[in-house]
């Protein structure tokens, strides 16, 4: 019953050490949480929490990468169906240039959390990187079913469908946008410029010329 107890302690006083440290990332002291964190590592090497966030930590700060990998590969070890374990993994090989890994990585960290939104924006990033249209758009498919406030993969949905030549599909996620927003320059942009790419001037210049008109009254009327 004493190792017992000792142990819930021992875990409740390195879960607020840990807290601490991430008090002082996000006071903007990444180095001091990073020295913080692998004082837990060294008092509790098979903690994979601490490992991860040490891990984490020097992927931010962009140092010491082998020990990233040492961590990770030991949290991989302790905990290996925790999703951050697979991300994180999958954000190091991108570092070294290891693509595919990164991919199987980054996979697997879908697998075990389907709505981990980094994760899949960052695999699907990477299938549309290596020109993989269809995985593509199922990952930013999927971002955009999770979150539909999601501009970026939205935006990046629709590129990818372009790019499967999936015209129409394209042109109503773009359409759906700016009915959404319709006052968003960006929104419009990129509607005009999906249509010159598409040879359709007139929907292009409606696009891309009539805020510069707005403008030009604008500028008229506060003379």
């Amino acid at each position: 019953m004493c190792s017992v107890l000792a142990w819930a302690l021992f875990a409740a006083a390195g879960a607020g050490l840990l807290e601490d440290a991430l008090d002082l990332e996000r006071s903007g002291d990444a180095e001091r949480a990073l020295a913080s964190v692998e004082q837990l590592v060294r008092r509790d090497p098979t903690s994979p929490l601490a490992r991860i966030e040490a891990a984490r930590l020097r992927l931010k700060l962009g140092k010491d990468l082998e020990r990233a990998e040492m961590d990770l590969e030991a949290a991989r070890s302790l905990a290996p169906e925790n999703p951050r374990v697979h991300y994180l993994w999958g954000l190091l090989m991108e570092e070294r240039g290891r693509r595919a890994d990164a991919i199987r990585a980054l996979e697997l960290a879908v697998l075990y959390r389907p709505d981990y939104a980094d994760a899949r924006f960052q695999l699907a990033g990477d299938y549309f990187s290596e020109g993989n249209w269809a995985q593509a758009e199922t990952h930013y498919r999927a971002l955009s079913k999770l979150n539909s406030d999601s501009i970026q993969a939205r935006l990046q949905l629709a590129a990818t469908l372009e790019k499967e030549g999936k015209l129409r599909q394209a042109e109503d996620e773009l359409r759906h946008l700016l009915v959404e927003q319709p006052r968003s320059a960006l929104f419009r942009r990129k509607l005009g410029e999906f249509y010159a790419r598409t040879n359709r001037a007139a929907l292009a210049a409606k696009m891309l010329d009539e805020p510069k008109r707005k403008m030009r009254e604008l500028n008229k009327s506060s003379r």
